[in-house]
C-alpha cells in the first residue's frame, strides 16, 4: 500500500434546523457544556458546527435585542433573559475570526494541567533516542497543542527536529493516531534524512517522511499508468538553448523581436532615483554593442608608450542609450566610429573634441551627440549649477558644428513629444539624406549564434530558465503571460515575455514528447489532481501533515499543502523560522510564513525560543541585527551558554607591497593569511575544534585556495591548510550551511563589493513578476542570510573583512555593539560606498576601457562628459586627468610614476622616449591643481 493509504467516501451529516427556539437554545448550552467538559485540546473544527447550526437562532435573538423586544419575547415564552444574553455572548465569542477567548481559556487550562499530568511521560519521551534530551516547556506546549493550523516558530538551534519527533510520538502513543496517518514533509533530502533518523529509525515509528517533490510524484503515480521520466533544470537549459540557436529561425516574426531585444533592450536601463543604486548599475554594466559582440569589430590599437598592438575585442560605450544608437546604426547599414576626434582643432581645449559618433555613408559624413538630459533640460541627478554647465556645453558643441559647417544630429534622454530617441534619430538621419539599409534579422541572428563566446544567447537562456522555473513555482499558467504583458508599460518587458512564452511552449512540447515531468510540475499537477479528487467527494486518510522548514514555502507548495489538508480533513503543523528565510530566488514567499493565520484563514502561533547551539551573547548580537527589519516576527531567544568575545572581526589591508604576494594568489593570499591567523587562535584554545568556513558564493572557497596556503576539493567541500594539514576544515556557502552547527565559524568574504556580503547583485527587472522580493528593508534577504551565517557557530564567529572596503553589515554590527572585538584597523568612512573606484572629481563610478584616441587603456568617468570628462591611465595620479601636451603636436600628458618612491606621480608626455629623446614636457600635481580648478 502506498503511503497515501485508502481513499474513503465523504461523510454527510444533516442537522435538524427546524426546532423551536428554546429547544435549540438548550441544545447549544448542552453542546457547549459537553465540549468544554472534554479533557482535550479544542481546535476550531471541533466547535465550528456550533456556529453553523445556531446562526439562525443567533440572528433571531440579536434582532430582538436590537429592536428592544427581547424582554417581551422572554416573558411571553417564559425564557430567562440571562440565558439568551449568555448565548449571544458565547456565540459571538465562538464566531470571532481571531479565535474564541472561551476556547482559549479551556485550552490554556488543558496545557497547564497536562504539563503536570504528563510530566513523567514528556520527561522520557525521547530518552531512548538520547538520554540527554530534556524538552523545555515551550516544546512541551507544542506537543500538547492541537489546533487545525499550527505555526511553530523555532529559533536557530532551538531543537526543531527534536520537537517534531516528539510530536509524532505523542500523536501515536497518546492520541491513537496511526503512523501511516501522519505525513511529514520537508524540502531537501538532507532534512528528510535527519527526520527519518529520529522518527523512523530511532523511534521506530513508520510514518511517511518525504520531500514535496516525492509527495507530488506519488500523487501523480496514482493517476499515471506509465512511469514518467523526471528531468532536472539541465534539460530545460538544453531545450531552450537549442531552440534559440536553431528552431526559432522557423518563426521570422519572433527572430525580429529577438534581434530588437538584443539590439535595444538586452540590458535593462536603470529606472529609479537613488544615486547609490545608479552607481551600482553603472559599475556592473559593460554597455557593449551588437557590432562588438558578434565578431565584426576587431580593430587594433597601438599603445603609444610601448608600441604594443592591442586588440579591441568589442566596443564598450558610456551608456545604455548610446548602445541603442550604435546598434540602430549597425542594424541599418550605417558605418560609424565611436568617439573619433573631430577633424578641427578647438582653441584652448585641454582635450581633443570627440563627438559620440562619426557616421559615414558614401561621401556623406555627419556627427551624432547624445545628451543625457531631457529635451527641456532636466536630469534629476544634477544640481541647477551642473545643469547650467551641461546646457552651456550642449550649446558650445552645436556652435562648433555650425562654425565648421558640419552636420550634427543630437538626441536627448527623452523628448517633449514622448517619442523614443530612436524615432527622432531615424527622422534626422533621413532628413540629412542617409539611406537606411536594414540588415536581415536572420543574417544578424546567425552571426550571433555562430560567434564564439557571445554574451547574448547564454545569458538570455539563463534568464528565461530562471523566469520559467519561478513562473511555475508560483503556480502561474499560460494565461498569465498575457496578463503580465497587458499590465506592463515597458517595451523591454513585453518583448521578453513574448520570447519567453514561445520558449515555454517549446519546453512544454519537449516534456510531452519525452513523457517527462520537471520538479515544478510535480507539485502543480499533484495539487490540481487533489482539487479534482476533492470535487469528486473523495478523501485521503491522513490526520496530520507536518511541514518542516516552512520558512522556505513557495506558493505552489503552499497550495499543495492546503489542498492535501482539505482532501484529508487533516491538521497542518508548520515548523520553521522566518529569520532564516533565504530562498526567494527559488520561489519561496516569506509572507506565507509571517502571515500564516491569514493564509490559512485562522490558526495558532507557538514559539520555541530556547536555543541549544549559540551562546546568549551571539543570540543578542544576531537577534538585534535581524530584527532591524520590522516585518520579521519578534522573538527573544534564550540560551544557558555564555562566551566572551562572541564575534571577532579580523581585518586585513590591501595597501601592502605587492611583491610580498606576487605568485602566491594575489589579493587572495591576504585573505588566506588572515584565515590562517584566525585558525591559530581557534586551535590554540581547542586543538580539536571543528571549523566551518562560510562564503557568500561557491567561488569564495575556490578564491581562497588560489592562495598557496590552501587547497580545496569543490566537489566535497573539503579544505586543507598547508600549515594545519591534519585539521578538518569544511567550506560551504551560507545557503548550504543552513541547519548545521560547528564549534567555530569563519566568514571569509565580508566585503563591500558586488560579489561581497551583502551581495549587491540585482535581479533582472523582469524577474519581479515571478520572484517575491522582500523590500521591507534594504538587503532584506541578505540580512537573513547573514543571520544564518552568524548562528552556525557553537562558540565564536570570526568575520574576515578588508580594512579599505568592509561590509556594510560588519560596520552595522560595530555601530550597534561598541564592545565588539576588532582585530586590525577599519575605514569607517566607506560605510555607504557602493563601488570601489570612483571619479576623484565628481564621485561617479569609473569604467576601465580602451580609448582609441589615446591608444591607452583608461579609467574613464561614467558621468556625462559635459559635466565631467575625467580620465586617467593610472589611479595613483588621484585627480590628475589626461590633457593635451602644450609643447608638441600630438602628445598627451599622462600619469607617470617616478623611480623615487618618495616623489609623487606626475603628468608626462606620451612622446617622451626611454632614450630620453622626444618631448620631455611634464607637470607636477601641484601645478596641475593650480591650473585646473575642479568645481564640486
Amino acid at each position: 500500500m502506498s503511503f497515501f493509504g485508502k481513499i474513503f467516501g465523504l461523510k454527510n451529516t444533516t442537522r435538524n434546523n427546524k426546532l423551536p427556539e428554546f429547544i435549540k437554545l438548550r441544545q447549544f448550552e448542552n453542546s457547549l457544556e459537553e465540549l468544554l467538559a472534554k479533557d482535550l485540546f479544542i481546535a476550531r473544527k471541533d466547535y465550528k458546527y456550533l456556529e453553523n447550526d445556531f446562526t439562525e437562532l443567533y440572528s433571531t435573538f440579536k434582532e430582538l435585542q436590537k429592536t428592544d423586544t427581547l424582554e417581551h419575547f422572554c416573558t411571553k415564552n417564559e425564557i430567562d433573559k440571562n440565558r439568551i444574553c449568555s448565548f449571544i455572548n458565547n456565540f459571538s465569542d465562538l464566531s470571532n475570526p481571531q479565535g474564541s477567548s472561551l476556547i482559549k481559556k479551556h485550552n490554556d487550562e488543558f496545557i497547564k494541567n497536562h504539563l503536570v499530568k504528563d510530566k513523567n511521560y514528556l520527561d522520557n519521551i525521547l530518552k531512548k533516542v538520547d538520554p540527554n534530551i530534556n524538552l523545555d516547556n515551550e516544546q512541551r506546549t507544542v506537543i500538547l497543542s492541537d489546533e487545525d493550523h499550527m505555526l511553530v516558530i523555532a529559533g536557530a538551534g532551538a531543537g526543531k527536529t527534536t520537537t517534531v519527533a516528539a510530536k509524532v510520538k505523542y500523536l501515536v502513543e497518546k492520541r491513537g493516531i496511526k503512523p501511516e496517518q501522519i505525513l511529514v514533509i520537508s524540502f531537501t533530502n538532507k532534512a528528510v534524512g535527519e527526520l527519518r533518523d529520529k522518527i523512523n529509525k530511532a523511534l521506530k515509528i513508520n510514518c511517511p517522511v518525504t520531500t514535496f517533490h516525492k509527495t507530488g510524484y506519488a500523487i501523480l503515480r496514482r493517476q499515471e499508468t506509465e512511469r514518467m521520466t523526471i528531468v532536472n533544470e539541465g534539460f530545460m537549459y538544453n531545450v531552450i538553448n537549442n531552440y534559440l540557436k536553431g528552431n526559432i529561425l522557423e518563426n521570422p516574426e519572433l527572430v525580429d523581436k529577438l534581434i530588437l531585444f538584443f539590439g535595444s533592450y538586452f540590458d535593462a536601463p536603470y529606472e529609479g532615483d537613488d544615486l547609490n543604486d545608479f552607481f551600482n548599475y553603472i559599475s556592473k554594466s559593460d554597455f557593449s554593442t551588437l557590432r562588438g559582440n558578434i565578431g565584426k569589430y576587431t580593430e587594433e590599437i597601438i599603445n603609444k608608450r610601448t608600441g604594443k598592438r592591442i586588440s579591441i575585442s568589442h566596443e564598450t560605450l558610456r551608456s545604455q542609450q548610446e548602445v541603442r544608437i550604435a546598434n540602430f546604426l549597425y542594424m541599418n547599414g550605417i558605418s560609424y566610429v565611436y568617439e573619433k576626434p573631430y577633424p578641427y582643432n578647438i582653441l584652448r581645449s585641454r582635450k581633443p573634441y570627440t563627438p559620440d559618433f562619426t557616421i559615414i555613408q558614401g561621401d556623406k559624413i555627419a556627427y551624432i551627440e547624445h545628451f543625457g538630459i531631457t529635451e527641456d533640460g532636466r536630469n534629476n541627478r544634477y544640481t541647477e549649477k551642473e545643469l547650467e554647465r551641461y546646457k552651456k556645453e550642449v550649446n558650445d558643441k552645436v556652435t562648433i558644428h555650425k562654425e565648421h559647417r558640419t552636420d550634427l544630429i543630437y538626441t536627448f534622454s527623452s523628448f517633449k513629444d514622448g517619442c523614443d530617441l530612436i524615432v527622432h534619430l531615424k527622422e534626422k538621419l533621413i532628413r540629412l539624406g542617409f539611406v537606411l539599409e536594414p540588415r536581415s534579422p536572420k543574417e544578424v541572428f546567425e552571426m550571433i549564434v555562430s560567434t564564439e563566446e557571445n554574451k547574448y544567447i547564454s545569458k538570455l537562456v539563463k534568464l528565461i530558465c530562471s523566469f520559467i522555473q519561478n513562473f511555475k513555482t508560483n503556480g502561474y499558467t499560460l494565461d498569465d503571460f498575457y496578463k503580465f504583458r497587458i499590465h506592463s508599460g515597458n517595451e523591454r518587458t513585453r518583448l521578453f515575455l513574448i520570447i519567453c512564452e514561445q520558449c515555454y511552449h517549446e519546453y512544454s512540447k519537449r516534456l510531452k514528447e519525452k513523457h517527462a515531468i520537471d520538479f515544478e510540475d510535480m507539485i502543480n499537477d499533484s495539487a490540481r489532481i487533489i482539487r479534482e479528487e476533492e470535487i469528486k467527494g473523495k478523501k485521503l486518510d491522513f490526520k496530520y501533515i507536518i511541514v518542516d522548514e516552512y520558512q522556505d514555502i513557495s506558493r505552489q507548495r503552499f497550495n499543495l499543502t492546503k489542498e492535501l489538508g482539505k482532501l484529508c480533513n487533516a491538521k497542518i503543523i508548520a515548523v520553521g523560522d522566518d529569520w532564516q528565510s533565504i530562498y526567494a530566488y527559488a520561489g519561496s514567499d516569506i509572507t506565507l510564513f509571517t502571515k500564516f493565520c491569514e493564509s490559512f484563514g485562522y490558526g495558532q502561533e507557538l514559539r520555541i525560543t530556547k536555543t541549544y547551539r549559540n551562546a546568549q551573547e551571539i543570540i543578542n548580537i544576531a537577534g538585534n541585527f535581524i530584527q532591524k527589519n520590522n516585518a520579521q516576527i519578534r522573538k527573544a531567544l534564550i540560551s544557558s551558554k555564555h562566551i566572551s568575545n562572541p564575534v571577532i572581526i579580523k581585518t586585513y589591508t590591501e595597501n601592502v607591497d605587492r611583491s610580498l604576494y606576487n605568485g602566491k594568489g594575489g589579493k587572495f593570499y591576504l585573505i588566506g593569511k588572515t584565515v590562517e591567523n584566525v585558525m591559530d587562535d581557534i586551535l590554540k584554545e581547542n586543538p580539536k575544534s571543528s571549523i566551518l568556513l562560510l562564503g557568500r558564493y561557491g567561488f569564495d572557497g575556490y578564491n581562497l585556495c588560489r592562495s598557496a596556503d590552501f587547497k580545496y576539493d569543490d566537489r566535497k567541500g573539503y579544505l586543507w591548510s598547508e600549515k594545519y594539514n591534519a585539521v578538518y576544515l569544511n567550506f560551504m556557502t551560507v545557503h548550504r550551511a543552513k541547519g548545521l552547527g560547528y564549534d567555530n565559524v569563519i566568514i571569509i568574504n565580508a566585503r563591500n563589493d558586488m560579489y561581497g556580503f551583502p551581495s549587491q547583485i540585482q535581479d533582472d527587472p523582469v524577474m519581479r513578476y515571478v520572484v517575491n522580493t522582500d523590500r521591507t528593508i534594504e538587503y532584506a534577504e541578505e540580512r537573513r542570510l547573514f543571520y544564518v551565517a552568524l548562528t552556525r557557530t557553537k562558540n565564536r564567529v570570526y568575520i574576515i573583512t578588508p580594512q579599505q572596503h568592509p561590509s556594510e553589515f560588519v560596520l552595522e554590527l560595530i555601530n550597534d555593539n561598541p564592545n565588539i572585538c576588532i582585530q586590525g584597523e577599519l575605514n569607517y568612512h566607506n560605510k555607504n560606498e557602493v563601488v570601489t573606484k570612483r571619479c576623484p572629481i565628481c564621485g561617479y563610478p569609473l569604467q576601465l576601457r580602451y580609448k582609441k584616441t589615446y591608444g591607452l587603456k583608461l579609467w574613464i568617468c561614467s558621468n556625462e562628459p559635459e559635466i565631467c570628462d575625467f580620465m586617467t591611465n593610472n589611479l595613483n595620479g588621484e585627480d590628475m586627468s589626461i590633457i593635451k601636451c602644450d609643447k608638441c603636436r600630438d602628445g598627451y600628458l599622462i600619469v607617470k610614476e617616478s623611480n623615487d618612491r618618495n616623489k609623487k606621480p606626475f603628468l608626462g608626455c606620451t612622446n617622451y622616449r626611454q632614450d630620453k629623446t622626444g618631448c620631455n614636457n611634464y607637470m607636477t600635481q601641484e601645478i596641475y591643481r593650480m591650473q585646473h580648478f575642479h568645481p564640486q
